[in-house]
């Protein structure tokens, strides 16, 4: 499998360059051609889950390649030095996960952007450049690689709202990339500091390599703690806000509200997992002990944003922003685990990474399918929809119920293993953030009746239920949530090395 993550996220690039050259008109071949672009990655990325070695340590499927060099980049008493950036790429039992999801996603967003007729070219080229961003987040193992597939996401978003979005949408893009941008100034930040912390506690090489930074740091005794947890903390405030965590969570409910529905499943199911990811790979597997000294503030956020989330959706009037709030709610969870630092917590939060990308990326989808046919997602505009839709109804409830943690479904595993570790470390505090799933089941049934089950309106009879095509993205989400549900080994074998990995080195 050699060069396997390269190709796997040059693919999508390809397919969008390949766009460029198709006359003008043919929108059959640029769908063909998105289709493929989604479908090779995601067939690789499942060869290399069936071929992951779950008993070994480190990175896998690596491969690198010189980038660029910068002689005379820095000098020290020794003399000149160059400073290599490489395209280093590799996964372990965190990355490949989250790789396998923007696999599933970007295949089944295409299929849900099919019904796109408005400058189709651009459209396709604009997402497959976000694809390919994406894909070298979550392989780079390289500061400098990462943040430049990081900042490669954020023009395609920009485009795909302010040219593809609802109302609001010039204004939506906007926020979204100062946001975003800010939160890329951290990172970039937090970068340049942990490349200068190799150096003074390795051989004055500076790097940028993910491992080599990390290996540098497990033994270096002479970098001050200070300058770790000032470090740390630069990253936090950035990862607060890349998450759209509290109280910087603004710009995602807007997004939602304005990005059309397939865009709204990669941003829900991947681009809102980079922040979490971050704070895995940065602050659990390099800053252990900084992360620990902000344990506990960790904590209150998480159980802030578990709470604020579940109430503020509780008064949403529109379906895409009540998930907007769910999703933090979510996230909130994540933070807990993380911030619990433990097997059971961080095991936790990968697994509600992966299944709040599914669980929304399927409630998008469905309301991008019912927006279609109503031309609404306004919660006292619909009623009775399952009088005409049962089958899309019934599975609208199925992702509603996965979403407050229903046993069988992926929402559960996710959310009890996250909360075992949170009580092991914060039991009060865990304590108050269970009340955020009671608090799901109230407004996510309470939403549900108001639009699938409660009193029938005349104008919605008639309405079209599942199309033949829709078919494909329902059941591979729900067949994804369930098996994790009913089977949590199939993503439990693939994280433990890694997790046991990241709490030997925080010392538990």
């Amino acid at each position: 499998m050699t060069n396997s993550l390269l190709i796997l996220t040059l693919l999508p690039l390809l397919g969008a360059l390949l766009i460029l050259f198709v006359p003008k008109g043919s929108n059959g071949a640029v769908r063909g051609i998105a289709f493929l672009a989604t479908l090779l990655p995601l067939i690789l990325a499942l060869i290399l889950w069936s071929q992951y070695d779950t008993t070994a340590t480190g990175m896998q499927f690596t491969s690198s390649f010189d980038w660029i060099h910068i002689p005379h980049a820095y000098a020290d008493q020794s003399g000149d030095h160059t400073l290599t950036v490489s395209l280093l790429m590799g996964v372990d039992g965190l990355s490949l996960p989250i790789v396998i999801l923007t696999a599933v996603i970007s295949f089944l967003a295409v299929i849900a952007s099919w019904k796109i007729e408005y400058r189709i070219k651009s459209y396709f080229f604009w997402y497959l450049l976000l694809i390919t961003g994406l894909f070298g987040v979550f392989t780079s193992l390289d500061a400098f690689a990462f943040f430049f597939f990081l900042e490669l996401t954020l023009v395609p978003v920009y485009f795909l709202i302010n040219i593809w979005g609802g109302e609001r949408r010039q204004h939506t893009a906007t926020k979204f990339v100062v946001y975003r941008a800010i939160a890329s100034i951290g990172i970039l930040i937090s970068f340049i500091g942990l490349a200068y912390m190799a150096a003074i506690g390795g051989t004055g090489e500076i790097s940028t390599n993910f491992v080599t930074i990390g290996t540098v740091l497990k033994t270096a005794a002479n970098v001050p703690l200070a300058l770790k947890y000032g470090l740390f903390m630069i990253l936090f405030i950035a990862v607060l806000i890349e998450e759209a965590f509290f109280p910087f969570h603004t710009w995602l409910p807007d997004t939602h509200a304005s990005a059309n529905p397939a865009l709204s499943m990669v941003i829900g199911g991947v681009l809102m997992k980079i922040g979490a990811y971050v704070l895995i790979r940065i602050g659990v597997g390099i800053l252990p002990d900084a992360l620990a000294h902000y344990a506990t503030l960790i904590a209150v956020l998480g159980v802030i944003n578990i709470l604020y989330g579940a109430l503020v959706a509780m008064v949403q009037k529109d379906w895409k922003r009540l998930v907007a709030f769910s999703t933090i709610s979510h996230m909130g969870i994540v933070l807990l685990g993380i911030a619990a630092h433990n097997s059971a917590g961080i095991q936790g939060a990968i697994f509600m990474i992966v299944s709040s990308g599914l669980l929304s990326g399927l409630l998008f989808f469905v309301l991008g399918a019912v927006q279609d046919r109503t031309q609404t997602t306004q919660i006292h505009e619909l009623g009775g929809l399952s009088k005409s839709m049962p089958i899309l109804s019934g599975v609208w409830l199925a992702a509603s119920l996965g979403s407050l943690g229903l046993p069988g479904m992926s929402g559960f595993i996710s959310e009890i293993t996250s909360f075992i570790g949170g009580f092991a470390i914060f039991p009060v505090l865990s304590a108050f953030g269970t009340l955020g799933l009671i608090l799901a089941a109230v407004y996510l049934l309470w939403a549900m009746q108001r639009t699938t089950f409660g009193p029938s309106r005349g104008i919605w009879q008639g309405l079209d239920d599942v199309r033949a095509i829709e078919y494909i993205p329902i059941f591979v989400f729900l067949a994804c949530i369930i098996l994790i549900g009913v089977y949590p080994a199939v993503l439990g074998d693939v994280v433990n090395q890694t997790v046991q990995t990241f709490v030997t080195r925080i010392g538990g």
